[in-house]
């Protein structure tokens, strides 16, 4: 894969974002967040393979894979007004749909582009699979961190807004935004037990979930840049008080600074 491929590949997505603009502000908001978060993803996947000091071929592969993890996302928005799976369809698989229609990726080695659309398939999975050969591994990880690490970022900017207009956020991802929170999503946290999204009913739920994401980061680059933006912090800031609560944030702050201390990647 050469650099020129890539900036192909940019021209076409952003061009293709472009498309989905109109009139209407809340669509504008929607498809203008997914764009960035996609820039983005790509500015943290190559901060990440940059400390992990890898070459350009990978690179271009990774930072290709985190073009266009969530090109499904545009259609998504489109046909459900919603971001959520659950209760829609896979944007992982809405996304794939659209790069084998527009023929986006058939420029590439057949090796080349099975990464990319496998990295793409599992970016939002629960978990990987175990039976990954170590190529698609390493782009599969590296996309789920930057993924992870910018929608931090995302939840940080946006979670005040969503505060105030919970009918717009109940319109994009489904989640009630009442201040209330489940217990059994406390307590898998606790066990550093990776949640389904279909397990949370409330946006306290996902907070708390996200915030167990630290044990699910693959690399300590994500783990030390998490740290350092403060991004745990101010997620925090917008759960309720309680005691629970602060047992959660206590726990991924242990599970955080115990990862970056003894250098240790989930693989």
């Amino acid at each position: 894969m050469t650099r020129e491929q890539l900036e192909q590949f940019k021209k076409w997505f952003y061009d293709y974002a472009a498309g989905f603009y109109g009139k209407d502000e809340l669509t504008n908001d929607n498809i203008r967040l997914k764009e960035d978060h996609s820039r983005r993803t790509c500015a943290d996947i190559l901060l990440i393979a940059d400390q992990l000091g890898l070459d350009d071929e990978r690179k271009f592969l990774a930072e290709t894979a985190a073009l266009f993890h969530d090109v499904g996302r545009f259609e998504q928005f489109m046909k459900y007004r919603s971001y959520n799976d659950v209760g829609t369809e896979s944007h992982s698989l809405l996304g794939l749909k659209v790069l084998v229609e527009n023929k986006v990726l058939d420029c590439l080695a057949q090796r080349e582009r099975e990464i990319i659309e496998e990295a793409i398939r599992l970016h939002g999975e629960k978990e990987l699979p175990c039976n990954l050969d170590e190529e698609t591994e390493l782009i599969a990880k590296l996309v789920r961190d930057a993924d992870k690490l910018d929608i931090y970022c995302v939840m940080v900017n946006w979670l005040g807004d969503l505060r105030k207009n919970p009918r717009k956020y109940l319109g994009t991802m489904g989640y009630s935004a009442e201040n209330k929170y489940s217990k059994h999503i406390i307590q898998a946290v606790l066990d550093n037990r990776t949640i389904d999204y279909r397990d949370f009913e409330t946006l306290n739920d996902m907070v708390i979930g996200q915030l167990g994401w630290v044990t699910d980061v693959n690399f300590v680059p994500t783990l030390k840049e998490i740290k350092k933006r403060g991004l745990l912090e101010q997620m925090t800031t917008f759960l309720p008080d309680m005691e629970d609560i602060r047992s959660v944030v206590r726990h991924v702050q242990q599970q955080l600074e115990a990862r970056i201390a003894f250098g240790k990647s989930s693989d």
